[in-house]
């Protein structure tokens, strides 16, 4: 019992080193790629170099299911291949040691590497992803505010629900000329266009709300001139001629334009009036397994969407489980010629096929009837086990015996 300890031990850490090797660098050419979007999306939103690192840090359980699936098939391939080259499994075998130590590794590791990959994308990633958006939220309106409240030089232009803002700011005057208009669209082809000297932001109370104060007010209405209005070509396409130019019995024709002048006007503002952020249960990508099985979750979009999700979540666990059992299948297969070439793409392409064909199948099963998706996933998963565990043991002789004949 402790020759075979001992022998498990040094034969998983082997596989276990390399799988995680390989998983590593997927993730660092995963996050490689994704990290000149995230810098200009962080940067962007007035962020530092730490908000970015902290979410492509949250960014890499993204991947981490399909790069585990995938790294315990490359990764386990070149670690039983390299335990049978080294003649371990002979030394094994002559000690005493049941031939099925690899398959009992590859099960101990296609079981762990479920439970990794199920917890990581169907807990974790979704609450990193929650997560992320609410760090990008942050930055957006600390960005924004700071844009309202700290003069700079230029035009800032902002559209809150259909009224578009313009904050005008000259800091080369002493003291510097600063004032605010605003365009509000109304009923009729109408519109009004606010001016303030000046404003300043109040703020945030206890529930997250802020106070506008414009100071030095001035609004314009603006109507639209109905076309018998427009008499002696004074209004042509709304572009009538100078009115320096005119005379007293031309100006009649000319619309006043209501005005109202006040001092100080305040308004309340509310962040989400600004920027608008999701509960998490209306985003289907961050609800995580458990929820999304919850037999309440068929009431909302949301909700099927997420069961959906999770079923393609699970297919993809059930991929990993069966990951490692590739490998050794393909290391079985491998000998001298095209075989020892070709065993370890073929096995990435089965696993490729297997992941595409359990998320469309558990997918669609899961918007219906959740329960019963997981149901059919796990008879799948032990029957394809099972398959290639005799496949497996068929060929159990070549994880013995070394490709290259030596003594």
């Amino acid at each position: 019992m402790i020759g075979w300890s001992l022998s498990n031990r040094s034969l998983t850490m082997r596989v276990v080193v390399k799988v995680v090797i390989v998983l590593a660098t997927i993730e660092v050419v995963f996050l490689a790629e994704k990290l000149t979007g995230i810098l200009e999306q962080v940067l962007g939103s007035g962020g530092d170099v730490v908000a970015a690192l902290s979410i492509l840090v949250l960014t890499a359980p993204e991947i981490f299911d399909f790069a585990l699936a995938l790294a315990c098939v490359i990764g386990g391939y070149f670690a039983f291949v390299a335990a049978r080259e080294e003649r371990e499994m002979v030394a094994l075998s002559a000690a005493g040691v049941s031939p099925a130590l690899p398959l009992r590794v590859a099960l101990v590791l296609g079981v762990c590497a479920f439970g990794a990959s199920l917890g990581v994308s169907g807990f974790i990633d979704p609450l990193a992803k929650n997560l992320t958006r609410s760090v990008v939220f942050t930055l957006k309106s600390d960005l924004l505010f700071r844009r309202i409240t700290e003069p700079s030089e230029g035009t800032l232009i902002e559209t809150i629900r259909g009224k578009t803002f313009a904050a005008l700011s000259d800091t080369s005057m002493s003291p510097p000329h600063e004032s605010l208009f605003v365009h509000q669209p109304g009923e009729d082809g109408s519109w009004r266009v606010t001016q303030a000297g000046k404003w300043r932001l109040d703020g945030p109370d206890a529930e997250g709300n802020y106070s506008l104060g414009l100071g030095r007010v001035i609004a314009y209405d603006f109507v639209r001139v109905s076309p018998e209005d427009r008499v002696g070509g004074i209004l042509r396409g709304g572009r009538g001629a100078n009115l320096f130019s005119l005379g007293d019995p031309q100006l009649k024709d000319v619309p006043v334009l209501p005005r109202v002048k006040v001092e100080n006007v305040s308004v309340p503002v509310s962040l989400t009036n600004i920027l608008h952020h999701a509960a998490r249960t209306t985003v289907a990508r961050e609800w995580t397994f458990l929820e999304a099985l919850d037999p309440a979750s068929a009431r909302t979009q949301a909700g099927q969407d997420a069961r959906e999700i999770a079923g393609e979540r699970f297919a993809r666990a059930i991929a990993a489980f069966l990951a490692p059992l590739l490998a050794l299948l393909a290391c079985a297969f491998a000998s001298g010629g095209l075989a020892g070439y070709f065993a370890m793409p073929l096995a990435c392409a089965g696993l490729l096929a297997l992941d595409v064909g359990l998320r469309a199948l558990l997918g669609g099963i899961a918007g219906a009837q959740p329960l019963a998706m997981a149901a059919m996933g796990v008879a799948i998963g032990l029957a394809l086990a099972l398959a290639l565990t005799l496949a497996i043991g068929l060929r159990s002789a070549a994880l013995l015996r070394p490709v290259s004949e030596r003594a």
